[in-house]
Order: C-alpha cells, then sequence, then structure tokens
C-alpha cells in the first residue's frame, strides 16, 4: 500500500475491491436516477444489497445537490455516499463534494473509487492527477476544518494500479506543481510523448510535416495514421489550428500549430491553444517548452511568457475545461532554468494563498497575539529593527547565542528583529492546528538556522523555503535544518561568510511538536509509530534521546525572530 500526506490526512492507495472496504463510507459513482446498472455502481449496489436500492429509490429525483448520503446495507462500512453523474470533466469538483458530504456526516476515513477509469475511458495517468487535485484542492481550503484523518483510493484493475502507484511514488517528490484558479500547472522533466493527456500541443510549420526537433518526434512516435491526417489538412495558416488523433501515442488528440518565435506572440498564442482546448472539452493538456528550439527564445524569457499567459487565460475565463496544464521540458539545462522560475512563481502564488488563509482565519474568528517586544504592527505589516546594544532584549538573544558560541572566536555586530505579520499570522494558524493535535506536548523551541546573506531578504519576507533545502546536505530529510545550538550554526558551511567578513544566523520559532529519528530518504515526516492512522510526526531530529538537529518538512511552521551579524575575532 502506497501512502502521501496532504496536509494533516493521509492519503492512501490500495489495490482491491470498493466493496470489502471498512471505512467510515465508500463512494459511489451514480446517478440522476440512483440505480446505475453498471461499473463499479453496479457492483457496489448488488453488495449492499435491496435495502439499500429502495432508500436510493426514496431520494431519486430530489434537488440532491450533486450526492446522496446513504446507509451500506450488507457492506462492511455503515455509510455510501452516492456521488451523481460523475463525468471526466468534473472528476474534481466530484471529489470535493465527497469530502465534503464526509465531513458534514461526520465520516473521518473514506474510500474513493478509480474515477473515470472505466465507462469515462480517461487514461489511468490523467485520472489520479484529477482525484489528487479534489484531494488538494478541499483540505487545503483555509475554510475548510475537517475531521477527515484517511482517505483510500481503491483500485481493482492492476495496470491502472500501477500507474496509480507510479503516480504516488513521484507524488511531491518529483512534483513541481502549484493550484491557480481551481486549476492545476506542472512542470515535468520528461518526453512529451510520453504523455497520457487529452492534447498535447505540436508547434509545426505550414505543411504540419515538421521532421526536427520536438515536432520531428511527435509524429515519428504518432506514426503514419497522424501523418495522413496533416496531409489531407492542407496548409496551415498562422493563426490557424489542426487537431488530429494522437495516433500511437497514449495523448488523445494533437493539437498543431505553428508556433510564436518572439514573446509579445506568447499571449495570442497560448489563449488560442487554450481556447482550442476548451472548445474540444480537453481536460488536460500537454505544451513543450515553446520556443527554445529553432525560435531561439531565451529560455527564462520562455517560460515567464508561458507562465503569464496560461495565469492570464484562466482569470479572464469562466470555468474553462481544462483541469490540468502540464509543461515538458527534456533537455536538462532548459528544465533547470525553467524550474528555478516555476519555483518562483510558485512562491508568489503561496504568498496569495497565504494571505487568503489567514483572512479566512480572521473570519472564523482566531485571534493573533503578537510578541510583546514588537512595536508599530498597526502601522507596518513587516520591518525589520535594529536592537539597541544596550538593551534587555539584545542582551537576551545574544546570552542565548553566547551560550555554546565561543566568544573568544566570535563577536556579534548587529541583531536585527524580524516584524513580519502575514508571516507570523500564518506561523500562528499552524501552531494553534499542533496545540490541539499535540496538548500538553512543548510544541514550540527557539533553534538556530546558519545562511548566507542572499537568502535574508528572502527569508525576512517569506520565511523558511523549502525550496532551497539540499544547499547543505539532507542527512535527515529534504527540509529546513534548525540546530540547538549556535555554535553549530556557526561553521562556514552554514552561515557563509559573505564579502564583508560577515555571517549570519537566525533565531527562529519552530513548531518541533512531536518528532522521531530522520533518514535522507524522507521527503516528509513519517507516519506516527508507523501507523497512518495517528497522523504524521512534526518534525524529525538527528538523535531522539538527545536532539541537536530538527528538520521540518512544511512552509510557515518556522518564524526568523531574530537575525544575527556576526563575525570571527
Amino acid at each position: 500500500m502506497s501512502v502521501v500526506a496532504v496536509c494533516e490526512t493521509s492519503v492512501k492507495l490500495k489495490k482491491g475491491d470498493i466493496t470489502a472496504e471498512t471505512t467510515d463510507a465508500i463512494v459511489n459513482l451514480n446517478n440522476t436516477t440512483l440505480d446505475r446498472n453498471e461499473g463499479v455502481s453496479k457492483s457496489i449496489l448488488e453488495a449492499a444489497g435491496p435495502d439499500v436500492k429502495e432508500e436510493c429509490k426514496r431520494f431519486a429525483g430530489l434537488p440532491n445537490d450533486g450526492y446522496v448520503v446513504t446507509s451500506a446495507g450488507n457492506l462492511k462500512s455503515p455509510k455510501i455516499i452516492q456521488l451523481i453523474d460523475v463525468r471526466p470533466n468534473n472528476i474534481v469538483a466530484s471529489v470535493v463534494k465527497a469530502l465534503k458530504a464526509s465531513d458534514s456526516n461526520n465520516l473521518a476515513t473514506i474510500s474513493l473509487p478509480a474515477m473515470g477509469t472505466g465507462i469515462g475511458q480517461l487514461k489511468a495517468e490523467a485520472s489520479i492527477r484529477l482525484v489528487m487535485k479534489g484531494i488538494e484542492d478541499y483540505l487545503t481550503d483555509p475554510s475548510v476544518m475537517t475531521v477527515i484523518s484517511e482517505i483510500v483510493i481503491v483500485v481493482l484493475e492492476q495496470d491502472i494500479h500501477e500507474k496509480y502507484q507510479r503516480f504516488f511514488q513521484n507524488y511531491k517528490t518529483n512534483y513541481p506543481h502549484f493550484s491557480a484558479f481551481g486549476k492545476i500547472i506542472e512542470l515535468i522533466k520528461g518526453d512529451i510523448t510520453h504523455q497520457a493527456v487529452d492534447c498535447i500541443l505540436n508547434l509545426t510549420n505550414s505543411s504540419l510535416n515538421q521532421s526536427c526537433g520536438v515536432s520531428g518526434a511527435i509524429l515519428t512516435a504518432a506514426g503514419d495514421k497522424v501523418k495522413e491526417e496533416c496531409q489531407k489538412h492542407g496548409s496551415l495558416s498562422s493563426d490557424g489550428v489542426a487537431i488530429t488523433s494522437g495516433g500511437t501515442l497514449e495523448s488523445k488528440r494533437i493539437m498543431h500549430i505553428i508556433g510564436p518565435t518572439r514573446v509579445p506572440d506568447y499571449g495570442p498564442s497560448i489563449d488560442r491553444i487554450l481556447q482550442e482546448s476548451h472548445k474540444n472539452g480537453f481536460t488536460s493538456l500537454a505544451l513543450p517548452a515553446i520556443g527554445t528550439g529553432m525560435a531561439g527564445v531565451d529560455v527564462e524569457a520562455s517560460i515567464k511568457a508561458i507562465l503569464s499567459s496560461i495565469l492570464n487565460y484562466l482569470s479572464d475565463t469562466l470555468i474553462p475545461s481544462l483541469e490540468t496544464i502540464l509543461i515538458i521540458v527534456i533537455q536538462e539545462p532548459i528544465y533547470k532554468k525553467y524550474l528555478e522560475v516555476f519555483q518562483a512563481k510558485s512562491k508568489e502564488l503561496q504568498a496569495l494563498q497565504r494571505e487568503e488563509k489567514i483572512v479566512s482565519a480572521v473570519l472564523h474568528g482566531v485571534k493573533f497575539n503578537y510578541p510583546q517586544k514588537w512595536t508599530d504592527i498597526s502601522r507596518n505589516d513587516f520591518q525589520e529593527i535594529i536592537l539597541k546594544d544596550t538593551s534587555e532584549e539584545y542582551k537576551d538573544v545574544k546570552d542565548k547565542f553566547f551560550q555554546t558560541a565561543s566568544t573568544s572566536k566570535f563577536q556579534i555586530t548587529e541583531i536585527k528583529r524580524i516584524q513580519n505579520v502575514p508571516l507570523w499570522q500564518s506561523f500562528t494558524i499552524n501552531k494553534q492546528t499542533v496545540n490541539r493535535k499535540n496538548p500538553g506536548y512543548k510544541n514550540i523551541k527557539h533553534l538556530y538556522h546558519g545562511t548566507h546573506s542572499g537568502a535574508i531578504g528572502n527569508i525576512n519576507r517569506n520565511g523558511f523555503n523549502r525550496v532551497y533545502c539540499g544547499e547543505n546536505g539532507t542527512a535527515y530529510g529534504s527540509g529546513t535544518y534548525f540546530a540547538v545550538e549556535s555554535q553549530y550554526s556557526c561553521d562556514d558551511r552554514y552561515s557563509r561568510l559573505d564579502a564583508n567578513g560577515k555571517k549570519y544566523i537566525y533565531q527562529a520559532a519552530v513548531i518541533t511538536g512531536q518528532y522521531c529519528v530522520g533518514k535522507r530518504t524522507y521527503k516528509e515526516a513519517p507516519h506516527i509509530d508507523g501507523d497512518p492512522n495517528k497522523g504524521r510526526y512534526d518534525s524529525v531530529v538527528d538523535d531522539i534521546g538527545n536532539p541537536k538537529i530538527f528538520v521540518v518538512f512544511h512552509d510557515d511552521v518556522a518564524y526568523p525572530e531574530y537575525l544575527i551579524t556576526f563575525k570571527k575575532q
């Protein structure tokens, strides 16, 4: 069984028959009359028995808002969430409805089938992306206070299970993605001809027979049938679009256009591509690294224009059919530059989502208590306050620093208090969640994090970002590292000298909660006692008996309280 975590909820992948599940509820894909006699619905209703069928008859025809919760008859699960009219283009919304129904009925565990892979004829790779997006959309919604601790995705067919499992294995570990306007945008290092999507984009010439570059690879992999379709289409105009079958590709369709060769042309071209996708009802689309081949467009300018054009389209379009847009890059140097820009955009959107989370928390009555020493917070959301070296605050931070660092080796030249209101509010929300989860624990520790001058602006404004994990090793996992003792962070590997011989360390408030020993392979903290039902540890350490290093795996679970600037004596 494969397990990943979305927020604090375990999401499991299991091979088996959903009618044998013992979770609080199972999800059935039913019709408006609640008597669907095919696919997974036939299996579930037959196994549940006549009483459930009668119950469905009573609900049929009512304004059911897309789902009905019934008893489960002879099944081991006590409830069935009957989802109504699930189609490939509404899987994300359907998953959200199922989870909403689970919460509304206080059902903490729920089993989902492999949506769309049966009668819907959706490829497994597309199905699992949509199912996971629905789970992410619901659980990351700041207004949702969920009781759901476990979601089980149950797959009967071996080949579908294998493809779902491949996705689970790569989830979070090699999955640069972000959500925007309810849609998911992914960056994938790979071959566009291997993508199982509704449509891939081919950048071609006016004769639709370009034999070099990505276009040549697509036509060769698609086979003679697609080449014949291109021939029959005839000449393609500069603003035209031709759609053919996918031939022998895993993609259902290929969209052929003459690609943009200048950055100003990206917007109109991508608008046309996305409009055509919507017109044809495509839910997933794969784009190549547009313009980085023969057109010679600068790589950084290319990805910036692609992302900007996609986001502009999504912001202006009312419910486009596309749920997932993949950007596929096969060449390592181009992928690295694309990834850099992609992560920056993700961080920008994360800041917006943080703001939404805070607004929602305020509306739900959450109170924020700021540190007593903070000043002028009503006037400024962000301030860096240089402490007077005669103040008690300065003395407290300095004394704590020199409890382990040597006064004969180092000299403090400046201490700044970081006052970042949105970052503190987000940290507070996370702290309250962990305090509810671990009553009686000392969930917060004040730890040290050595850094370099180039990272200071980003940390002060945006907090400690996992994007940069691995710069100084990942011995206990791919997270953000903090030291119990300041002397550890004084090492030149962590607090690197700048051009003026200065070094930098943060004293940070860190939500450590419950912890266990880390491992190099960890991408997130493991389950408590190895039991997915207990949730995950909040952090990992180097030594459970005498921890000197703490590693956290989530954003906004550490707050940069003070920036200490110092020099070697």
